[in-house]
């Protein structure tokens, strides 16, 4: 028993140089943890109690598929259930000694949240966006009125149906305004051109002019058509009118609204105020869109009324949601955990599976030689020049997406360099004197191979095998984040990185999943520099 976990001298001698590398030795430490800690996630995070004792039954819900047989009952047989809800419920605890004990996280990676479940920001920002009155119409050459958009608004009275109208019916052509269409039916260069109009007819309104705007026009372009727009002249010299916004915040004492700040010049009194504060407390429930038509008119001016209180997906950290909500209104950090664990295993899984295939084929390269060593070589020539991704895709497609099939396809092609490393090693030593008195001690090329020559070739695949590991993660990190890697509903740091792409604005989704995988990394890194150094120790080729 002791001669199978003998270690040689040399062996213990490169462990003593790894563990003198402190920042190496103590990554390998954290990794393990960190490592440790995602491989019990469920324990960590989880929707399901841990421990549950209900009606008389002791279950333990996190380790099965289906509710305990006392709950299934008093739901009518129903196998879908919300564990927080029905403890928070009046059935649970009508029995003496009903017990639940949750994870410290009680939500899993795939539960998609409630917005109502969500803590209300404290503070609700109303919008009064002005609904300024914008018209456009395209102008043929003998100045009809065709393809218009909004013109009903400025023009009531008069039928803008495509060539039912002229420019003149209704707005005042002038000298200047006719120069200038000329200018542009005639392909001459002239920049954008404004100028007010009066209108032929008025509604009630308080403008009395308008103001239309000509695009600028190309040399030796004649259109048939251009686009004119329509705008109200504003005072002041204001070319859009100004947004108003108020922020209220609800006293925590008395429960009533206060207005915390405004943009307006002028603060909001009397009954503006109490049509705002009653706008506020709609905001307070549900953000207020386009959908809601609330609006306010105000010296002519039509304002609608929208509001942001934050009850969205993506959703900011809180103390229940440390690491925030992603798009689909999922727990960051539960799916950070288990993302965790998914790529450390694969990384893990496909290093070793590279290991030992490139290990295989690199060692009968190396041995044999000749035209042994030639066709593997032409194979894995032939084999590393087809398109992986393509490869993936293809499969994928076919036979849709899991981890397995994942690691498979890209366990087939991780293997061509370590095969390259270990070719070299086993055409440097298969001349070696202890290869041939191996050899005139009748030893069979397997147990040369495997006893005599593999444990003196390994030194350059065992210090590979962590820069593998980073590779074979980032790999993964990078399918996910195209959306060629996992199924949609697995935790993944790359999905989570995909999602920031879509919401910019959602910091959360960029910092943490990026902390993970810089975290990870940065270890395995570090292992493997304090592994190359126990290798080889020489001065120069260690990290000052």
């Amino acid at each position: 028993m002791s001669a199978l976990f003998h270690v040689s001298p040399l062996t213990r001698k490169r462990w003593e140089r790894f563990r003198r590398s402190r920042v190496a030795f103590w990554s390998l430490r954290l990794l393990a943890v960190l490592y440790a800690i995602s491989l019990c996630a469920e324990l960590i995070c989880n929707a399901k109690p841990l421990v549950m004792r209900y009606n008389g039954e002791w279950s333990f819900p996190f380790l099965c598929t289906q509710p305990p047989a006392a709950i299934r009952a008093e739901l009518g047989g129903n196998t879908h259930v919300d564990y927080r809800a029905f403890v928070a419920g009046k059935l649970f605890g009508s029995h003496p000694g009903d017990f639940a004990l949750f994870a410290p996280v009680p939500y899993s990676p795939g539960e998609t949240l409630d917005t109502k479940d969500l803590e209300a920001d404290k503070r609700v920002t109303l919008s009064l966006v002005p609904d300024q009155p914008i018209a456009r119409f395209n102008l043929t050459r003998d100045f009809a009125v065709v393809r218009q958009d909004s013109c009903a608004q400025f023009f009531p009275g008069v039928d803008i149906r495509d060539g039912r109208a002229k420019l003149a019916d209704l707005v005042a052509v002038t000298p200047q305004l006719q120069r200038e269409l000329a200018r542009r039916f005639l392909g001459e260069a002239c920049e954008a051109f404004e100028m007010d109009v009066e209108p032929m007819e008025l509604r009630a309104f308080p403008w009395k002019t308008l103001r239309l705007s000509l695009p600028p026009g190309a040399a030796g372009a004649q259109p048939e058509t251009l686009r004119v727009n329509l705008r109200e002249v504003l005072p002041n010299g204001l070319r859009f009118l100004p947004k108003q916004t108020f922020v209220f915040s609800r006293n925590e004492e008395d429960g009533r609204l206060q207005l915390l700040r405004y943009s307006s010049e002028t603060a909001p009194s009397g009954e503006f105020l109490d049509q705002l504060k009653a706008w506020a407390e709609k905001g307070f429930v549900k953000d207020l869109t386009a959908a809601d038509k609330l609006t306010y008119t105000n010296g002519g001016v039509s304002y609608r009324i929208y509001s942001g209180n934050n009850l969205r997906f993506p959703f900011p950290p809180t103390w229940r949601h440390p690491f925030g909500l992603d798009g689909s209104g999922r727990d960051v950090f539960s799916r950070i955990l288990y993302a965790t664990r998914i790529a450390m295993s694969f990384g893990l899984l496909l290093a070793i599976a590279a290991t030992i295939l490139g290990m295989i084929v690199g060692s009968i390269q190396g041995y044999f030689g000749g035209k042994v060593d030639i066709c593997v070589q032409r194979f894995t020539e032939i084999w590393a020049a087809l398109p992986f991704l393509y490869i993936m895709v293809l499969v994928g497609s076919v036979f849709g997406r899991s981890f397995w099939l994942l690691l498979l396809v890209y366990g087939l092609f991780c293997w061509l360099g370590l095969s390259y490393y270990m070719r070299a090693e086993f055409l440097r030593l298969r001349n070696r004197p202890f290869v041939a008195a191996a050899r005139c001690q009748g030893l069979g090329n397997g147990r040369i191979i495997f006893r005599h020559i593999l444990p003196n070739a390994l030194t350059p695949i065992i210090t590979l095998f962590p820069f593998l590991l980073v590779g074979a993660i980032g790999s993964l990190v990078s399918l996910d984040f195209l959306g060629f890697g996992l199924p949609p509903l697995t935790p993944s740091w790359g999905e989570l990185l995909n999602q920031a792409q879509t919401y910019r604005w959602a910091w959360w989704l960029i910092l943490f999943p990026s902390m993970a995988i810089f975290t990870v990394m940065f270890l395995t890194v570090m292992i493997g520099e304090g592994v190359r150094n126990a290798f080889d120790p020489k001065p120069f080729s260690k990290l000052q």
